[in-house]
């Protein structure tokens, strides 16, 4: 049995430069059309990766999209056509020519169905680490498999579809790569895969959309809302939401610095003059040991009101840092998060995120 896990979380938005919303447009508008015939493609899924916020171009391909914040990554996507992706820093318009797909399997992936078969099950296994039973991915003959001694890589050849009955999402996951290494220590070398020392590090980068089930569902959006909470709270996202708004303690958070002779836990870099509701940070630390206080309720317990609680649980994770600054938005998503993750709030299930719209409760 491994010793440890260690997951390594990686955007998937793959441009990252702060420009002011106040100052541009906030719309994109656009025309969809096929780069060999020219002609407009109605029907075409666009959508703002990693949130709830899509459309459908109309007869002439018509779009046009508010995202919820920018920078941000706009895909087009129809299952005729190769998929488009373009990062965006402010509202523009767009021509987008769409290829036809020409998919091909590769020998890789036809050969031995034992073989498949186990590759699916360790998929299933790093991809879909909680709730299993309420998230069912629609297609999984998309995937395709490349492993040796080494590492695990999962690709597709077409979009992925997942139903999450348990936060109440159906997800489009356009996934460019989903690999799987094992680490001798969270900033050693590389180890064979079923090495019993170390640990495994997670890596993916892929672009999410997600329709909420409310309207298909209606008798079950009191339980999706509770779920969503409860997946909200004591997370990574909510842990730099606290960060973000300086209010750890509040938020149930405690931290030691590890080694303990550094001043803080983070630093938050000069905004340089530029307007935007994104915060940069670093830290001199090598790793952060993180308690998180909550109730019965999964609530957060302020630090300074423990004693009067009856029943607290404290779940503790060490994050290891990686020298790197990064961002953080205002709701706690941060674009590309160079941290190591070990406990607690480890990323342990990339089918059970929220998108990055959804809005934190007012505890």
């Amino acid at each position: 049995m491994k010793t440890a896990q260690f997951y390594f979380f990686i955007s998937f938005i793959l441009l990252f430069n702060f420009t002011s919303p106040a100052q541009q447009n906030n719309t994109i508008r656009g025309q969809i059309i096929d780069s060999e015939s020219h002609k407009p493609i109605p029907h075409a899924e666009v959508f703002i990766s990693g949130t709830t916020v899509g459309c459908i171009t109309d007869t002439a391909g018509i779009f046009q999209i508010k995202p919820p914040y920018f920078p941000c990554t706009l895909v087009a996507d129809h299952v005729a056509y190769e998929s488009f992706v373009k990062p965006l820093e402010h509202g523009v318009n767009l021509q987008i020519d769409l290829r036809p797909s020409n998919y091909s399997l590769p020998e890789i992936a036809v050969k031995g169905k034992d073989k498949r078969k186990r590759n699916l099950r360790f998929f299933y296994s790093h991809f879909i680490k909680e709730n299993r039973d309420q998230i069912k991915i629609l297609n999984d003959s998309a995937l395709i498999f490349q492993r040796d001694k080494m590492q695990f890589i999962a690709k597709t050849n077409e979009p992925l579809l997942l139903v999450n009955d348990y936060l109440g999402y159906k997800v489009k996951v356009i996934l460019d790569e989903f690999k799987v290494y094992a680490l001798d220590g969270p900033n050693g070398k590389p180890i064979p895969l079923n090495s019993i020392d170390g640990g495994e590090v997670l890596q993916m980068s892929g672009y999410y959309f997600y329709e909420p089930l409310e309207k298909q569902f209606p008798n079950k959006k009191s339980d999706y809302t509770l779920n969503r909470q409860t997946s909200y709270y004591g997370s990574y996202r909510h842990f730099l939401k606290s960060i973000y708004d300086e209010n750890l303690g509040q938020q149930g958070y405690e931290i030691e610095v590890i080694p303990n002779d550094i001043a803080a836990a983070f630093f938050r870099l000069p905004s340089n003059g530029q307007n935007n509701d994104a915060k940069q940070y670093t830290s001199k630390a090598n790793s952060l040991k993180v308690h998180y206080y909550f109730n019965s309720k999964q609530r957060p317990v302020p630090l300074e009101n423990i004693e009067e609680y009856f029943q607290v649980t404290q779940r503790t994770s060490i994050i290891h840092l990686t020298g790197k600054p990064f961002f953080i938005r205002q709701n706690g998503t941060s674009p590309q998060l160079p941290l190591i993750i070990e406990g607690g709030m480890e990323i342990k299930n990339f089918a059970n995120s929220l998108p990055e719209d959804y809005i934190p409760p007012i505890n």
